[in-house]
């Protein structure tokens, strides 16, 4: 029996480790919900996984995402645990579809006040996920990688459970059959 098998013989860690393949850079709140798991054995699993070096564990400065070691450099890392979140998980969908956005009309977008905007479009432009340039006085927000990030979220969309990001989906390969054209 290799060390995989070994460390996955048991059916709770086998259920952690098959859960974090399904939704990289889930969090403990997530597994707790989705395995009905109990905080302290889910912690012990999850402990003895990445001393097997099974997971990976990243913190986001909120909270850890987990991984399966061997998947996804480290930029995929924390632009999944982006969008993983609902806030700039809209952000970045509405400027893969619609392209460079002032913040003005992402505010009006996202509905939310500026405070909370700029936070999240700090958040990724720290995490280099988007980038902004300045046109005359407006700040203008763009996604640094489209295809690699909007690849990285219809990977996940299953494990979000978002009309959103099903729509999202869609709309995007959609675009694509238009610039094979």
């Amino acid at each position: 029996m290799n060390q995989m098998d070994e460390a996955l013989n048991l059916e709770n860690r086998r259920r952690l480790y098959e859960f974090i393949a399904a939704n990289p850079g889930t969090h403990v709140r997530e597994m707790e919900r989705g395995l009905d798991m109990q905080p302290g054995l889910l912690s012990y699993h999850l402990d003895y996984l990445e001393k097997r070096k099974l997971v990976r564990s990243e913190d986001d400065g909120h909270r850890k995402m987990y991984f399966l070691m061997d998947r996804f450099i480290e930029k995929d890392r924390r632009t999944l645990g982006a969008l993983r979140q609902e806030s700039p998980r809209r952000i970045l969908m509405h400027l893969l579809v619609n392209g460079p956005t002032s913040f003005q009309d992402l505010q009006m977008e996202m509905g939310v006040a500026k405070s909370t905007l700029s936070y999240h479009l700090k958040r990724l432009r720290g995490i280099r996920v988007i980038e902004v340039t300045k046109m005359e006085k407006e700040m203008i927000y763009r996604v640094e990688d489209s295809d690699r990030v909007a690849d990285l979220l219809i990977g996940i969309q299953e494990s979000l459970s978002s009309d959103a990001v099903d729509r999202f989906a869609d709309i995007w390969s959609k675009l694509g059959e238009g610039k094979a054209r």
